[in-house]
C-alpha cells in the first residue's frame, strides 16, 4: 500500500512537472495576473525581461495611492502608449508601498537595484553599455540610437511629473530598488543628448536625485 501511494504522489509531481517546465531564460514569461507576456534575455550572469512592464489599473496623471491595487499611468494618458511603451510608476507604487524588492515585478522576479544595474554596465562596459542597451534606428516598435547589441531592447519611454509628460523619445528612466531617503530614490537612465558634440551618448547613467513621485518605466529582472 505505501508503495502503491508513494508511486502515485511521483506520477503526480512528473505531470506537473511535464505541464508547467522549468523556466529558462530566453523564453517567454506569462504574467499569471493580467496573462501579459514578456520576452527575456540573459545578459552575463543576469535574466532580465526585454520589455517594460505593463500591468495595473490605468490612472491618469500619475494620480497612484495607497489603495491595495496596482495602478499605471501611460505616457500623454495615452493607453496605446503604454501597450509599447509599458506603464509610468512612482516609486512608491513600483515597490507596492512597502520593503523588498519584489515591488510590482511578478513572482520569482524583482525590481532591479542600483548594484543589479551597476553589474549590468561592468558585463557591458562602462563606456558603451547605454549605446548597447537601446534599440536601433531600425527597431520594429520604436527607433531610437542604440546597437542593441544586449538584447535589452531599450525603448526611449519618456518620463511624468504629475499631469506632466516629458522626454519621449529622448529618455529611458527605470527605477530601481534602492532607495536614497524619505524624497528620493536611485535610478537608471538612458538619454540621446550628445554631450557636448558626437559621437552619440553611450553610456548609462545611475543616479539618486530625482524625486519618488516621478513617473519612471519598470524592468524586472529574474531572482537568482
Amino acid at each position: 500500500m505505501k508503495h502503491s501511494v508513494f508511486f502515485s504522489l511521483l506520477l503526480l509531481n512528473i505531470s506537473i512537472y511535464c505541464q508547467t517546465g522549468v523556466f529558462k531564460c530566453g523564453e517567454e514569461l506569462i504574467d499569471s495576473r493580467d496573462n501579459r507576456s514578456y520576452e527575456t534575455v540573459q545578459i552575463g550572469s543576469q535574466c532580465w525581461m526585454r520589455q517594460n512592464l505593463n500591468i495595473g489599473e490605468l490612472v491618469r496623471d500619475m494620480q497612484q495611492t495607497k489603495n491595495q491595487k496596482i495602478e499605471k499611468t501611460c505616457y500623454q494618458n495615452d493607453e496605446k502608449l503604454c501597450a509599447i511603451m509599458g506603464g509610468l510608476y512612482t516609486w512608491d507604487e513600483a515597490m507596492q508601498y512597502k520593503e523588498g524588492n519584489q515591488g510590482i515585478c511578478p513572482e520569482g522576479w524583482r525590481i532591479p537595484s542600483k548594484e543589479d544595474w551597476q553589474t549590468l554596465v561592468s558585463h557591458l562596459g562602462v563606456e558603451e553599455a547605454g549605446q548597447k542597451l537601446k534599440v536601433s534606428e531600425d527597431g520594429a516598435l520604436c527607433k531610437w540610437d542604440g546597437t542593441n547589441e544586449s538584447g535589452f531592447s531599450a525603448l526611449p519611454s519618456g518620463a511624468a511629473n504629475h499631469a506632466y509628460f516629458k522626454r519621449k523619445d529622448q529618455w529611458a528612466l527605470f527605477w530601481t530598488s534602492t532607495t536614497e531617503n524619505n524624497e528620493r530614490a536611485w535610478f537608471a537612465q538612458l538619454d540621446s543628448y550628445w554631450y557636448p558634440e558626437p559621437p552619440k551618448y553611450k553610456t548609462l547613467f545611475i543616479g539618486n536625485y530625482y524625486l519618488k513621485t516621478n513617473g519612471f518605466s519598470v524592468r524586472c529582472i529574474k531572482n537568482d
